[in-house]
């Protein structure tokens, strides 16, 4: 019996790492995760620091952003995806130190992003244009 509930407790921390949210912001799917910090391709603009950072990963087209500072703020993504014209989109982890907010993208073969990565409040939706990274932009394929 008190393997049957190791294992049952196991199986719920391991539903616990990782959180499906759905946004209203985008087509976007979202998973976080905990997986420690991350340097990223793009770190907020920090002079010695990398609070917040974000990557592209070609293999399914996932754009990644990190929190990697206990500092009380959120990091936002804001991107330009190619199938979706001029529309700025804003995508905010706000899960808090060592998370991993993963943006499922699904972008065409020959679709393209551009992106940064900035510090804000995601009470209020606003960030801080000094914190923010340049832009990158990727294609999917």
């Amino acid at each position: 019996m008190k393997k049957h509930s190791k294992l049952i407790g196991a199986a719920a921390a391991g539903l616990l790492a990782v959180l499906a949210v759905s946004s209203p912001a985008s087509a976007s799917t979202y998973t976080v995760t905990y997986p420690g910090l991350h340097a990223g391709d793009l770190c907020t603009d920090e002079p010695n620091y990398c609070d917040g950072s974000a990557s592209f990963v070609h293999d399914g087209d996932h754009l990644l952003v990190w929190d990697n500072n206990a500092d009380g703020h959120s990091v936002m993504v804001m991107y330009y995806r190619s199938d979706s014209g001029d529309t700025l989109i804003k995508d905010w982890n706000h899960y808090g130190k060592g998370s991993r907010l993963d943006i499922n993208m699904n972008l065409p073969e020959s679709g393209q992003v551009g992106y940064r990565v900035c510090l804000g409040e995601y009470g209020t939706k606003t960030y801080d244009m000094n914190s923010c990274s340049g832009w990158l932009y990727e294609n999917a394929a």
